[in-house]
């Protein structure tokens, strides 16, 4: 029996590795315009596709669809903003909902208020604040409360930083909760983003319909391609490699010269600064928050969308964001009714009738910890893996001790796929052995 699992998880990354090299042959053996379907799903070119698709999405004059994208584009700034502090700076954070409620607060306490019966009572709304105005605004008090979080942090490592953040994500719903001047649970109402006007009509994010969100949409899709930019700009500076070198041994960075209090502080501080986009977003879709809405769970799934889909992979942290927020949205739900109605679940003698009580709504961190539990042991490295994390993973990064961070760094960005960079690093080895067996000799 104790060799069983083993033998069980060896058969299926068997499998799965039988199954890719069949489909990799396929889709080199297939031709688009003289070129491969992978060199158009890598790299820039499959971003500018994917933005193309996704700015088609309101086309469908799908209502519920539109409203799902909404809120999965939300879940993937959140991730974005996570992937900096753990998948760059390697910082586990476990209180990143924090930010995601101070960037809510924000926006709720200066347009909205708290309804009481048919009266709308107004907390702080002033005319001349507009969403427009408490976006920025949002995202710099995250920031503020990010490098705050950090600095009593600096000298925590592993499990005890996350303990610490653990903490501070636990803390901040409950203070806004006690607070009178957030109405405590009740919670609070906020406004849409004002209506703009431009040279092709006015835009309306203010739609009567709730359904009819395209406006909304594309104002979260902009931010969102604004973040993935910054991301991108980030992880390729001279400051995104002092995370990697922090992430990888935090000694050896702060002997090479890297300053260990400004990195690690900036790397909270950005992280959050995205966490309260993402919080200003969602209160000004959503126009009601409550603290109740603000748990540990937000973090937790946050985590497990970056670790989905690769941690420190822009696009793996985007599709596992997309997958999970999707899946806890619309997919959920379909399944449970489905299940619910089967016919070996419904009727009273059937084999399944146990699961007629069993709501996957209620037990989706459930599903969460087997999805995370699945990933470690089958895929640690994530569905769209960041190349120098996938050599690591795999036992091979200290056997190619010529190539650098930065050169690992310049390939992913180049969209180098797994292939092509096993084959550069075997070729890099032999190239090595071959000149230590020439200085041998």
């Amino acid at each position: 029996m104790s060799t069983s699992v083993p033998a069980l998880s060896k058969g299926l990354r068997s499998g799965i590795g039988d199954a890719r090299r069949r489909l990799d042959a396929a889709l080199n053996d297939t031709q688009i315009a003289g070129r491969p379907p992978r060199y158009y799903l890598t790299g820039w070119r499959f971003g500018v596709l994917a933005l193309a698709v996704a700015a088609l999405l309101p086309v469908t004059r799908n209502g519920a669809l539109l409203a799902t994208a909404v809120s999965v584009g939300i879940y993937v700034l959140l991730a974005l903003g996570l992937n900096i502090v753990v998948g760059y700076a390697g910082l586990l954070d476990l209180g990143y909902v924090a930010f995601f409620v101070i960037g809510n607060y924000t926006v709720a306490t200066f347009t909205g208020g708290i309804m009481l019966a048919s009266d709308r009572v107004t907390v702080l709304h002033i005319p001349v604040v507009t969403f427009w105005l408490l976006l920025p605004l949002a995202a710099l008090l995250a920031g503020v409360f990010g490098v705050l979080l950090g600095a009593p942090t600096l000298r925590l490592r592993g499990d005890y930083l996350a303990i610490v953040t653990l903490g501070f994500g636990e803390i901040m719903p409950i203070v806004f909760q006690n607070i009178p001047w957030f109405f405590g649970q009740l919670g609070m109402s906020a406004l849409r983003p004002n209506d703009v006007a431009t040279p092709l009509g006015q835009i309306s994010f203010n739609q009567s319909d709730p359904l009819n969100n395209m406006w909304f949409y594309y104002l979260t899709l902009a931010l969102v391609v604004v973040v993935i930019l910054a991301v991108s700009s980030l992880r390729d500076s001279s400051l995104g490699r002092a995370w990697v070198a922090i992430r990888e041994d935090e000694t050896a960075a702060a002997a090479s010269g890297v300053n260990l209090v400004r990195t690690k502080l900036l790397a909270f501080g950005l992280g959050a600064v995205t966490g309260g986009i993402g919080g200003a977003l969602n209160a000004a879709y959503l126009q009601a928050i409550a603290p109740t809405d603000f748990s540990f769970a937000i973090s937790i799934t946050v985590l497990v969308m970056i670790v989905l889909g690769g941690i420190g992979s822009i696009p793996g942290v985007i599709l596992g964001a997309l997958l999970l927020r999707y899946f806890d949205v619309s997919l959920l739900g379909q399944i449970n009714d489905a299940v619910h109605r089967s016919p070996l679940v419904a009727p009273g003698g059937s084999p399944l009738h146990f699961l007629a009580s069993f709501d996957f709504n209620t037990s989706k961190l459930l599903i969460y910890g087997l999805i995370l539990l699945t990933m470690i042991l089958l895929r640690p490295q994530g569905l769209v893996p960041n190349v120098r994390r996938q050599r690591e993973l795999k036992g091979i990064g200290a056997a190619i001790e010529g190539t650098s961070a930065v050169g690992l760094l310049e390939r992913e960005g180049a969209g180098m796929d797994e292939v092509a960079a096993d084959t550069v690093g075997t070729a890099e080895l032999a190239g090595s052995g071959s000149d230590a067996q020439g200085r041998e000799g």
